[in-house]
């Protein structure tokens, strides 16, 4: 089966671009020989590879102008973002493996350039910070919110403008009512992060003539949680997908130690606590142990309930008033290791990053973030040094936690086309 081109349609593009209308027309994309549209009615077949592509469909295409127009939200007092070309914007569904080990399908949207300048393509995997643990809450379905949690939809498009093919994954547990998301679980955002690098260049190789080639390059990079998901694709990529030859990582305000999280900002803890404690069970992870008596009897219905917006209202940003008395105490002693080593041992083992993968990465800190403090930074940018990493640690002056997105995206952007040129990678390790 061969992609459908509609009529009077240029060649380089997948869909229907001239339309545009809020109805998503499904596409039938041949991925190893199958048409989509039946795996997509069946569920993640166990014969799919991970990173197979089930279904694609055409959203829009936005002109470079209308780029611009919609990331005022996003870049704010940063200023409209310099663009060089349309973007076309699918969403799509692939193939990943699940917290259980059984194949799974994973939304993800995907912003396409439109004749770049460049004729080959970096590709850009984006992980989204935290925006909740329930299905109303993924990232794939901020548009349908109020006021869209993250803003990628007007974030991300840019860099597609600016020539680099860009996928957005939701994270594993999106998408299923049965559990929450796989909140800080390496092992689920890595192969989220890697599948989606492996669906974006099935579907580049399948569909070339419509869609135009890649480069090859691929790196990894995301927002507060999402750069988490990005280091922990690192460490997973050589066992897990090989194939996937990530050429450096991305952080904006990157949450790697979650331990540190606990402390600096507490008002995520309940999201922590209500995923790990279904991924490893209550006796090790229990929420009457960690939480405050008052937060337990509605800790399960808001935090699959509530958005994190919403629940920054209504958890504290005190570790004292969301904590049990002793365990605020061990935290602020660094006592954690001996008082909860069971639970402590889970948040070591999820700090991502420190493999010594050797991959070069760029972070970009604001030095007024308060979720992610500078010295949490910094000892996160010494330990990857340590580890064999070529380490860019930019400290960027007067931004917020949320800015670094749109105040670090030049820098961004300019080190996904020196990794996919070949530039020698730059690093300030020798600060540490």
């Amino acid at each position: 089966m061969t992609s459908p081109r509609p009529p009077h349609h240029r060649p380089r593009r997948l869909g229907a671009p001239a339309v545009r209308t809020a109805l998503v027309v499904s596409l039938l994309i041949c991925v190893a020989g199958v048409g989509v549209l039946g795996l997509a009615q069946q569920g993640a077949s166990p014969m799919l590879p991970p990173g197979s592509v089930t279904e694609i469909a055409f959203v829009e295409r936005l002109s470079a102008a209308e780029v611009q127009q919609r990331a005022a939200s996003a870049f704010g007092r940063f200023g409209p973002p310099a663009v060089a070309n349309a973007v076309d914007v699918y969403r799509l569904e692939f193939v990943t493996i699940g917290i259980a080990g059984a194949p799974t399908l994973v939304p993800a949207q995907l912003f396409v350039p439109v004749e770049p300048t460049r004729r080959r393509m970096p590709l850009f995997v984006f992980g989204s910070g935290t925006t909740g643990l329930g299905d109303g809450c993924a990232p794939s379905r901020e548009h349908l919110l109020p006021r869209p949690e993250g803003d990628y939809g007007s974030y991300l498009p840019a860099y597609a403008a600016n020539g680099v093919v860009t996928i957005l994954p939701d994270y594993l547990g999106f998408e299923d009512p049965t559990r929450p998301q796989a909140y800080f679980h390496s092992a689920s955002e890595a192969a989220v992060m890697l599948d989606a690098a492996r669906a974006a260049q099935v579907l580049f190789a399948e569909n070339a003539d419509v869609l135009g080639p890649l480069d090859g390059t691929v790196v990894a990079g995301g927002y507060s949680q999402g750069g988490h998901a990005a280091f922990a694709a690192a460490d997973a990529r050589a066992t897990y997908a090989p194939s996937v030859a990530l050429a450096g990582l991305i952080g904006f305000g990157a949450s790697i130690d979650v331990r540190a999280l606990l402390v600096e900002g507490p008002y995520y803890a309940p999201y922590v606590v209500t995923s790990f404690a279904y991924i490893y069970g209550h006796d090790i992870v229990d929420p009457s142990e960690i939480l405050a008596a008052r937060w337990l009897p509605t800790l399960e219905q808001n935090t699959k309930s509530m958005c994190v917006s919403r629940v920054q209202q209504v958890y504290p940003f005190d570790i004292d008033a969301i904590y049990t008395p002793a365990f605020a105490a061990a935290l602020r002693g660094g006592r954690l290791a001996a008082t909860y080593p069971a639970l402590d041992a889970l948040l070591v083992a999820n700090r991502p990053g420190f493999s010594g993968h050797g991959l070069p990465a760029l972070l970009i800190q604001g030095d007024n973030d308060v979720i992610v403090r500078n010295a949490s930074q910094e000892r996160t940018a010494h330990d990857l040094c340590l580890a064999g990493s070529d380490v860019l640690y930019l400290n960027i002056s007067g931004v917020r936690h949320r800015d670094t997105r749109p105040a670090g995206f030049e820098a961004a952007l300019a080190y996904i086309f020196d990794r996919a040129d070949g530039v020698q990678p730059p690093s300030n390790c020798d600060r540490w």
